[in-house]
């Protein structure tokens, strides 16, 4: 049996190879193969001795200056290609390497990134986790209590304002509220907001009779601070607590915090 040389062995290969190859001999064309033959629309009989130069259609759509770039097919999608140059002793040899997938991935990623940063997960005043955060939080916790039966706890703290306050007023109050109880709670309990004077804090690894003794801090001078008779202060304040129960879903547990210390300061 004759054993076909490497040269033939080569061509083969290339030629059937899912992606492009162009040989070019001082800007002459030498050889294609299949997968350029068809993203061209010519036949390597058609292409082979012809000269490349900046004006030619093999030149616009393939040598450019940009190392990846979309070439544009009749009723298919474009098809983005990552070209590779490397200078052979006689020739230039360019593979074409279909790279669609890719990109494809790269502009979803992006437009995910896009939509991500749209939706805003943190309140924009205080920082804080907003709605939608907050509450699948909790409802990963519920998800482990049912299954381990481990203890949970939630507190509710809202805050009232005056009629028609100055934003700017409010945005200051609210952040030192904010800041109050990143200070004052514990590095495991997650602080988020159910509305823009609603705070909601979940207690994990925590039964109610634990969580009332936090309740002592809203009793404290550092929180009555924050209702010092100057512009800005909130009027008053409410915090209940609830614990979670076999059966508790996410909105019950919500229904079920019970007010639990109320106080209205003196104007």
């Amino acid at each position: 049996m004759t054993v076909p040389s490497t040269i033939d062995w080569s061509i083969a290969a290339l030629e059937r190879a899912d992606f492009g190859v162009l040989v070019l001999d001082d800007k002459r064309i030498v050889w294609v193969n299949t997968f350029l033959e068809k993203l061209l629309g010519k036949k390597t009989k058609d292409l082979e001795g012809c000269f490349v130069s900046a004006n030619d259609k093999i030149s616009s759509i393939l040598l450019g200056s940009d190392q990846t770039f979309s070439v544009s097919q009749q009723n298919i999608d474009d098809k983005w290609l990552r070209r590779e140059h490397v200078k052979a002793k006689a020739s230039d040899v360019y593979f074409f390497h279909d790279c669609s997938d890719l990109v494809i991935i790269g502009n979803e990623c992006r437009r995910l990134q896009v939509d991500l940063n749209d939706m805003n997960p943190k309140d924009p005043i205080t920082g804080m986790m907003n709605l939608d955060v907050i509450t699948e939080l909790l409802d990963g916790h519920i998800s482990r209590s049912r299954r381990y039966s481990n203890a949970l706890s939630l507190m509710r703290i809202t805050y009232s304002f005056p009629d028609n306050m100055d934003p700017a007023l409010f945005e200051r109050s609210i952040k030192r509220i904010a800041f109050f109880l990143k200070d004052q709670l514990r590095w495991a309990d997650q602080i988020g907001m159910l509305d823009s004077q609603t705070f909601l804090v979940i207690l994990p690894e925590t039964d109610y009779q634990s969580a009332s003794t936090l309740l002592n801090k809203f009793q404290g001078e550092q929180h009555l601070s924050l209702f010092a008779k100057s512009d800005g202060r909130p009027l008053s304040f409410s915090v209940g607590l609830g614990e979670w129960s076999k059966g508790d879903t996410t909105s019950k547990m919500l229904q079920n915090i019970r007010q639990d210390v109320e106080l209205a300061m003196l104007t």
